[in-house]
């Protein structure tokens, strides 16, 4: 039997400007999308949280546009794995012809 999992609440007071409160009750009057002012809210917070950890993504990356000793190794990654690209798209662009096998070298157990 599956066990269902309670979403825990807590309970908070926030201060509006008037004129966002006016806007955001009007756009859950008219959308669908939430069914709710709560709902709004959460969702609003939500969103501007997922914002947040991918600027914060985004700027952990933007340091390796300057982090020379990486730029060396992606450069080295690249280059130790073009050739199995070059095949790998090669095989993409061209899906009917048969892909070339590798031969494995024949030995003979004495």
């Amino acid at each position: 039997m599956a066990v269902a999992h309670r979403k825990e609440y807590q309970n908070t007071t926030v201060r509006l400007p008037k004129r966002v409160y006016d806007l955001a009750k009007t756009a859950v009057a008219k959308s669908e999308a939430a069914s709710s002012f709560n709902d709004f809210v959460v969702q609003a917070i939500e969103q501007k949280l997922r914002q947040l950890t991918e600027a914060e993504i985004d700027a952990a990356f933007a340091h390796m546009a300057d982090d020379l000793e990486y730029q060396h190794d992606a450069l080295a990654l690249a280059n130790e794995f073009e050739k199995s690209d070059w095949e790998a798209s090669r095989a993409i662009e061209t899906p009917n012809e048969p892909t070339p096998k590798a031969r494995a070298a024949k030995t003979r157990s004495r």
